[in-house]
Order: structure tokens, then C-alpha cells, then sequence
């Protein structure tokens, strides 16, 4: 059995992970379509270091690939979902869910969710929204956005599932 707490594999590990991000927050920008699934696949990089315990490392993913996106990405305000949300989603989801009861920790990541998707509404969601989005009324885009909250959250957890069961297994053979 390999010994995950070791530098040498938290930094190869954590290498990969971030190419993978970057890589999919670069085709979000410069694919027409699937930008929000997307930016969801780039959040989920970070799972496998939470899954191993590793929130620090997971958090210096985080912050590696939101760096080196505003680097990177064609504009960079398209970098801005990744940095205000989805990248830290996880660690969130994360630091709440091993804190707190089940009920408790559903509200928490729900407001946590929430601020979120405020701070992007005002910052960029007239430069990442497509043309349907932008002209919805504010009522429709908060039930949207609370709808998207759930099935982000379910996704997100079905991943690192995915993760444990099959992934893992492939990557280390246990």
C-alpha cells in the first residue's frame, strides 16, 4: 500500500490535478457550448485530494489553478466562475460536511452556495451567461440557481463516489 501522505505524491498528484483543471476551464472558454458543465468538471479535480484527506494540498490546487487560469485563459473574467465557486466548492463541501450534523451541514453549504453565486451575479455574469441566461428575471435566476445548487452538490458527491469505488482502485490497485 502506497503512502499518501508522502510530499512527493500530494505534488504529483496535485500537478495533475491542476492540469486537468486548467485544461477544462481553457475549453470552457473557447467552446461554444457545455461551459457550465465544464467548470463543473474543473471543480471536481480537487476531489480526489479531499478524498485522501488532503485539504491543504487540495487548497493549494485551488489556488495554483486559479492563478495560473487568470494566466492562461483568453479572458479573465472567465477565470472568475472557477475562483469565486467552483473551485473551492469542494473544499467547502468538505470542511462543512466533517463539521457538522447532516442537516446542519446542507444549510451551511447552502449559504456557503449562495454568497457564492451572489459574488458572481455582480461580478461576472453578464460576461459568462449566455444570452437566455442574461434576460431572465432575478426571480427565475434565484429558483435556477437553487435548483443548481442541489444538483451541483449531488453531482459532486456522486464523483468522489465514482472516485472511491473506481478510480482510486485504477490509479493506486486498492
Amino acid at each position: 500500500m502506497k503512502d499518501f501522505s508522502k510530499k512527493t505524491y500530494q505534488i504529483s498528484l496535485g500537478a495533475m490535478l491542476t492540469v486537468l483543471s486548467l485544461l477544462t476551464l481553457y475549453l470552457s472558454a473557447v467552446l461554444p457550448a457545455g461551459q457550465l458543465t465544464l467548470y463543473f468538471l474543473s471543480a471536481v479535480f480537487i476531489a480526489p485530494m479531499l478524498y485522501e484527506r488532503q485539504p491543504r494540498a487540495a487548497f493549494l490546487v485551488y489556488v495554483t489553478t486559479s492563478v495560473l487560469s487568470l494566466l492562461i485563459m483568453p479572458g479573465m473574467i472567465l477565470s472568475l466562475p472557477y475562483i469565486l465557486l467552483f473551485g473551492h466548492y469542494g473544499i467547502g463541501k468538505y470542511l462543512i460536511e466533517e463539521n457538522c450534523h447532516r442537516k446542519r451541514a446542507y444549510l451551511y453549504k447552502w449559504i456557503y452556495y449562495n454568497i457564492c453565486m451572489i459574488l458572481i451575479y455582480f461580478t461576472c455574469f453578464q460576461a459568462v451567461a449566455g444570452e437566455a441566461l442574461r434576460s431572465l428575471a432575478w426571480p427565475w435566476l434565484l429558483v435556477g440557481a437553487q435548483v443548481a445548487f442541489v444538483i451541483f452538490d449531488f453531482l459532486y458527491s456522486r464523483v468522489i463516489v465514482l472516485y472511491k469505488r473506481y478510480i482510486r482502485r485504477a490509479l493506486i490497485g486498492n
